[in-house]
């Protein structure tokens, strides 16, 4: 009796396991089923689904005596790779690929003689550049914008002087820089450290210039004012030169703030006919076109995202390509303080993501001019973008949160796609900054026909109309809707706005909402742009 119930007993077990067994094995084909339906609708490698379909007929089709053998052998592959990442790395002669022909080529075009380059003087200037040297514990806040919004003299600051006068070199090479008309910095695979460095130096050398100029203009020196505020403009225009486009947006920012001392200037002085022929000479000599400038720019943009891509592989000096055991060795070089320590598991686990790198991109080495050919094709849209008739009202596709789970895909020909969009939308927002610009210039030229007028009659025009005849008919215009800029009297002088895209009188103003659902992440109640 015992041994009939030990039986019934082993009996119900052996059935709750191969019941137990059943149901996790049709989990586990259920999941991979999951998983391979996740795979197409993302896009996923041909490789993540080749490798998921494997393991579901392995789980269904293939005969149970072929099935031990079948994961013994994908056990065997696991221990493998398990051995692979923990033998001892074989980096040498192995550096990151870049796509140094191409490089080279861009360089060559754009290259001008030492002699006629300002970059040449900037780049001296970085090389003994420290931001510490711009800091000092008693020009605070309240006072560093004061000496950069308004005139001052040594006598009511001479803290601030006497720091001034320890940069006079810095100033002086900076006014040298400013009389050269051309500035090519030279282009590498990986301009990311370069512009990192070089965007918050010209910053600061434009604040350096500006607190000098208004030192010279609260004591008198209105020349010198002038001239370092034009030395200012200069770096600006210096820095839109370049193709990247974070240098032209910090050219932007670098040149308003130099629009914005001249406006000051114009309107709040006293300037002579002399001055103010000296200012518009200035303006008149920033030559931007976005037209002519775009494809330049997108060759960049082009070339930066197939190094990005090829972050992924190695070279070497025999020219072999594989896939690189360390795709963030680029970025640890370039950015030594922002790398995680390099400890014996940190390593291995950035050489175990090699093999996900093998599911993500192309591993045969005659593959990398495959992705160059679609980051090419990727991107020809765009330049249509520079055509004068490309129709800037139509806003751009939005990537939305709920967009990146069903639009990037885990391939790279999506991770292109997705950048490319990026690209678009941003090309969007430079475009509209760059419509600022200009409008402001004009704006600006607009004051100097309006101090013209008031120097001789001694008042401010009522309109816009008194004053058509003192300067050339394209600076009334507003390049951000084709109208005419709204101007109105007000008791201490004037006021000079442009009505924005929208094309409504707002009464100056300009106001912004969030939203995630917009190109921009903004939605614009009110988009009148002030310039005086």
């Amino acid at each position: 009796m015992d041994k009939q119930e030990s039986n019934l007993s082993e009996k119900k077990v052996t059935k709750k396991l191969s019941l137990a067994k059943n149901i996790f094995k049709w989990l586990f084909v259920a999941l991979l089923a999951a998983l391979l339906i996740a795979a197409i609708i993302f896009h996923a490698s041909w490789k993540v689904m080749m490798l998921l379909v494997i393991f579901l007929l392995a789980c269904t089709v293939l005969p149970k005596p072929a099935r031990k053998w079948f994961w013994f052998s994908v056990g065997t592959v696991v221990i493998a790779l398990v051995i692979w990442v923990f033998l001892p790395d074989d980096n040498e002669g192995w550096r990151p690929y870049t796509f140094d022909e191409e490089v080279a080529t861009l360089e060559a075009k754009y290259a001008i003689p030492d002699s006629e380059n300002a970059a040449v003087i900037y780049n001296q200037l970085l090389d003994s550049y420290d931001t510490n040297e711009f800091e000092s514990e008693f020009i605070d806040y309240n006072l560093a914008d004061l000496i950069i919004r308004e005139p001052w003299s040594s006598k009511d600051y001479p803290q601030v002087a006497q720091w001034l006068q320890q940069h006079n070199n810095t100033v002086a090479k900076l006014l040298d820089a400013s009389k050269i008309e051309k500035c090519r910095f030279p282009i590498t695979a990986s301009p990311l450290e370069q512009t990192t460095e070089r965007s918050p130096a010209m910053r600061e050398w434009a604040y350096l210039l500006i607190r000098a100029a208004n030192n010279d203009l609260g004591e008198g020196r209105i020349d010198q004012a002038l001239e370092k505020y034009a030395a200012v403009l200069r770096m600006g225009e210096h820095l839109y030169q370049q193709p990247a486009m974070i240098d032209m947006l910090v050219g932007m920012a670098v040149e308003a703030l130099a629009i914005r001392q001249f406006k000051r200037f114009i309107v709040t002085e006293n300037p002579t006919e002399e001055h103010l022929s000296i200012v518009e000479t200035v303006l008149a000599e920033i030559k931007h076109d976005w037209c002519a400038d775009l494809p330049g720019t997108l060759e960049f943009e082009k070339l930066m995202t197939k190094n990005m891509l090829a972050v992924f592989y190695e070279t070497n000096a025999k020219g072999e390509v594989r896939l690189s055991r360390n795709p963030i060795a680029r970025m640890q070089a370039q950015f030594p303080e922002m790398a995680p320590r390099q400890t014996y598991w940190w390593r291995k686990f950035i050489k175990a993501s090699t093999i996900l790198g093998w599911f993500l991109m192309p591993s045969m080495p005659s593959s990398l001019q495959k992705v160059a050919k679609n980051i090419d094709a990727s991107y020809e849209r765009l330049y249509a973008m520079a055509d004068p008739d490309f129709d800037w009202q139509k806003e751009p596709e939005t990537i939305s949160i709920k967009s990146l789970f069903s639009f990037p895909g885990i391939n790279y020909r999506r991770m292109i796609k997705l950048e490319n969009r990026i690209i678009e939308i941003q090309l969007h927002r430079f475009h509209d900054l760059y419509i600022r610009c200009t409008a402001q210039r004009r704006g600006t030229l607009i004051i100097i026909a309006l101090r013209r007028y008031k120097n001789k009659s001694g008042y401010w025009p009522e309109s816009l109309d008194d004053i058509k005849s003192l300067s050339p008919a394209e600076i009334f215009v507003d390049p951000i809707n084709g109208g005419p800029f709204v101007y109105k009297l007000t008791e201490e002088n004037f006021t000079l706005y442009s009505k924005g895209k929208n094309n409504i009188d707002e009464g100056g103003q300009y106001n912004t909402t969030f939203d995630p659902n917009s190109p921009n992440y903004t939605v614009t109640e009110e988009d009148d742009i002030l310039i005086w």
